[in-house]
């Protein structure tokens, strides 16, 4: 035999741009007896295995690189021979060094290269890449016997474009370890990594985009990055990049679709129209009954065509080569193309998959089709929340369709009022006013009443503005929505919204909200079920129930997650609800992390009032971090911007109270009567303003009016907005009394409030408790009759140290001095105490205030706590 060149059974060079894969190293190293690398061309099979044997050393391994000449059984075997006799595993006594005195039948020489093996007094790993090259007979059945006579202490590794016969028979969960194309696919931070190597850097978005164009195929990633990186136009090449990008094309055609048949190329070019494709349709397409046995083989022959959720029925053909197949078929001829996606759209329709059949539809620009489907499905899919295809039609139709058929017309406001998009959907509404019928037909009566409920309920579902309606002759069906469940979870929807910007509309608004998802639930109406659970959360918000709202509010959370839904106005109102939840709870951080994430994700369309509450509650949060101004600073400008824009009056209460608390502790006292004013004005009399003036008279040296004041709100004769103002007026009695020498009274109002806070968890009131009040509750903890862990945690709250910012230098004699103002010591106590003049004690009070910022002895003593200057416990 010849003798073999050097290249042939030497590993390939790794190059630098190469990503490790570490989970598929971490598999090869698990496998003890045969690897089966199995994947079309440009899946990285031999870079992998390059690596693999690079970074394992101390690994004896012999490389084979096949090709078509190995076909030839001697060729073959003498080449594994002499690939194996290089290896540091080969004495120079053994056989396998001597192997032409061996003889030179095949079957001979195949059968005393095995036995040669078994020799081996070291573990050899034999790479055999590119196994798909053997074809012959001869070749194949020893390819065959060697598998199934391998020696002990042989790991065969065998990389290949399709199965081979050779290891079907090998159970994967027993001597086999297989490795198929979905495995080495890149992960979207791989394909990352790649892109970073190139010097292409795309922003989240366009990253997403081109993992689902490449569907991780290495080398399509490989060739995109290239492509990319030497584009004057980045952005438009990562949108536009197909399997029709001319560099993927070549590569496509040389090394994948040149190996098929021309019958084979034409069935793909055929049915590409349509992904996924099942059967029949391919059928239906391209003419050929045996449509389920070809896609059955190129399945098992070549992993470009694999079937859906495993069943034989539906197929997807890889992303590249599909949207190469099919550029190919518009271009040879572009009305074919349309009639077949027409006749594909019409399939998925009669089959009820619209998402499938408007795809197809806008594709191929078929506006009849397209008003069609939407008649028929735009309500169950506005439920299932598959908004992007039915956007997508409503845009395309937009104008002169809408015009003159006022359903379609009320279709589109109605997804657009879903979105939150009010402004394109007063337009759509005026668009139907100009086609109203004088006598419509009942699904028209009931398309226009759902939609007259959603304009009127925007506000509680995160809108600014409800647009109005345009005058039109609808009437009242004496029927149930025309017996459509989608339809009839839509109505409940809608009434539940309503029914909670009504006063006292909770009861009603849960019962219309929990009808519509019993309905979700037994439909599959999991965008409908989202928008019922931050609904349900909103009604918990406004009955003070916190553990209800954030239960619900965190359902809703997980239903948008992982469906493309995380950025719209239900997900970020669920946000903005756990965001507060963990405000009250004393979890700052927390609730900056929610309420900063939120606004990121938050779409332009998000309404202006849900973004300025998630604003608000991101600078309370960070007050509450120790960034006192800027946090003020931000939820001031939070509520300039909100002004006059409608709200529910929740909202506009938890923002006043947030920024009025903290601009009192900062002593910003015209502010703080500025922030009364605006809530005054925007919501009249209740609970937070009595609570708020009553804090201003305790800031200003005015006990008795405050306490005049408070008991209107303990009382009940003012109901509360929120559910932590209850608890603040009972603090501000405890206070108050205690202040005064009323030890049981304060006693009584501080277990009042603890009893409130207790079952909701409401931590933040405590955050500021401190002289007396405070010091009865550490000595006092166990008797109030709630659990320690929580009166730890209320403790806690008022003594965390500002850990973000360094605690302001007080010489030792004001510490002394603000160690004092916890007791219950006038400032001529304390004076007589530390042996020095009333004026020297207050110019130390000053000095004190001003270096932490604040305006009072009880705003001193919260913020030395916080800044870590006091213990967490009063002296006693």
């Amino acid at each position: 035999m010849p003798p073999v060149p050097r290249a042939k059974i030497a590993p390939p060079t790794v190059p630098d741009e190469f990503v490790v894969r570490k989970q598929l190293l971490t598999d090869l190293d698990d496998a003890s007896d045969v690897v089966a690398v199995c994947a079309p061309a440009g899946f990285g099979k031999t870079m992998l295995l390059a690596e693999w044997v690079r970074t394992s050393p101390d690994v004896v391994t012999a490389w084979v690189d096949l090709d078509r000449d190995d076909n030839d059984p001697r060729r073959l075997w003498s080449t594994v021979a002499a690939a194996v006799a290089a290896s540091p595993a080969v004495s120079a006594d053994s056989r396998l060094a001597h192997p032409r005195r061996w003889p030179t039948a095949p079957p001979e020489y195949l059968a005393e290269l095995i036995e040669a093996l078994g020799e081996l007094e070291r573990p050899l790993r034999l790479v055999l890449d590119d196994a798909h090259e053997l074809v012959g007979r001869q070749a194949l059945h020893g390819l065959d016997v060697l598998v199934r006579h391998r020696p002990a202490g042989l790991v065969l590794v065998l990389s290949s474009r399709y199965p081979l016969s050779a290891v079907s028979r090998l159970s994967p969960t027993g001597t086999l370890r297989e490795l198929r194309a979905d495995q080495l696919r890149f992960s979207l931070g791989e394909t990352a990594a790649l892109l970073d190597r190139a010097g292409v850097h795309p922003a989240p978005e366009q990253l997403t985009a081109l993992q689902k164009s490449t569907n991780g195929w290495p080398a399509g990633v490989g060739i995109a990055a290239l492509a990319i990186a030497n584009s004057a136009d980045q952005a438009r090449t990562i949108d536009e990049f197909s399997g029709d990008e001319r560099s993927m094309s070549d590569y496509l055609q040389a090394q994948v679709l040149s190996r098929m048949s021309e019958h084979t190329r034409e069935f793909l070019r055929v049915i590409s129209v349509s992904d996924p494709i099942a059967v029949p349709l391919a059928s239906q397409l391209s003419g050929r009954a045996d449509a389920g046995r070809i896609l059955n083989n190129l399945e098992h022959e070549t992993s470009l065509v694999t079937a859906v959720d495993g069943q034989p029925v539906t197929y997807q053909i890889e992303e590249l080569v599909r949207s190469h197949l099919r550029a190919e078929l518009s271009r040879s001829s572009a009305e074919n193309a349309g009639r077949l996606s027409a006749g594909a759209a019409r399939w998925w329709g009669d089959h009820e998959r619209p998402v499938e059949a408007l795809d197809l539809a806008a594709r191929c620009r078929d506006t009849h089709l397209l008003a069609d489907l939407l008649r028929r499905f735009a309500i169950q899919m506005i439920v299932t929340g598959d908004h992007a295809p039915l956007l997508h039609a409503i845009t395309i139709l937009s104008g002169s369709a809408t015009a003159t058929d006022p359903k379609l017309a009320m279709l589109a406001a109605l997804t657009h009022l879903c979105q939150g998009e009010i402004a394109k959907a007063v337009i759509e509404l005026g668009q139907a006013r100009t086609s109203w019928p004088a006598d419509p037909p009942a699904d028209l009566v009931v398309l226009h009443s759902l939609t007259e409920r959603f304009a009127k309920a925007l506000p509680a579902m995160g809108a600014s503005a409800s647009p109005g309606l345009p005058d039109m002759k609808s009437g009242v069906p004496d029927v149930e929505p025309l017996r459509q469940p989608a339809m009839t979870a839509l109505m409940q929807l809608a009434a539940g919204a309503a029914h909670l910007t009504e006063p006292t509309g909770g009861t009603a608004a849960v019962a219309e909200l929990m009808a519509a998802v019993e309905l979700a639930r037994r439909h599959g109406f999991d965008y409908l079920h989202m928008q019922c659970l931050t609904l349900l959360a909103a009604a918990a918000g406004c009955d003070g129930d916190l553990h209800a709202m954030e239960a619900a509010s965190d359902e809703a959370v997980r239903c948008a997650v992982g469906r493309g839904w995380e950025g719209s106005m239900w997900s970020a109102a669920a946000n903005s609800m756990l965001a507060y939840a963990a405000l009250l709870h004393a979890e700052p951080a927390e609730a900056e992390r929610l309420s900063s994430r939120t606004l990121a994700m938050a779409p332009a369309t998000t309404s202006p009032n849900l973004r300025l509450a998630l604003q608000t509650i991101h600078g309370a949060a960070l007050f509450d971090s120790g960034d006192t101004v800027g946090g003020l600073a931000e939820m001031r400008q939070a509520r300039l911007k909100l002004g006059d824009l409608p709200a529910v009056s929740e909202q506009i209460a938890m923002a006043a109270m947030l920024e009025y608390r903290a601009a009192l502790r900062l002593g910003h006292a015209a502010a703080a009567r500025t922030v009364e004013g605006w809530l005054a004005d925007r919501t009249g009399d209740n609970a937070e303003l009595l609570v708020m003036r009553a804090m201003a008279k305790i800031s200003t040296g005015h006990p008795d009016s405050a306490r005049l004041i408070l008991h209107t709100v303990v009382n009940g004769s003012s109901p509360p907005l929120l559910a932590s103002t209850l608890v603040e007026a009972w603090l501000l009695e405890a206070t108050l009394a205690a202040e005064s020498g009323a030890r049981a009274m304060a006693r009584r109002a501080l277990k009042a409030a603890l009893n409130l806070a207790e079952p909701v968890e409401v931590v933040r009131p405590f955050a500021e408790l401190a002289g007396a009040v405070r010091q009865q509750l550490v000595h006092s903890q166990r008797t109030f009759g709630v659990s320690d862990a929580f009166v730890g945690r209320v403790l806690a709250a008022g003594s965390a140290p500002r850990r973000d910012l360094p605690p302001p230098v007080l010489s030792e004699r004001e510490l002394t001095v603000l160690a004092m103002l916890q007791s219950l010591l006038s400032l001529d106590e304390i004076a007589a105490d530390l042996a020095l003049s009333l004026n020297t004690v207050k110019t130390h009070l000053r000095s004190i205030y001003t270096k932490l910022g604040v305006s009072s002895r009880r705003a001193a003593v919260s913020a030395a706590h916080q800044y870590g200057l006091l213990g967490s416990e009063c002296p006693p």
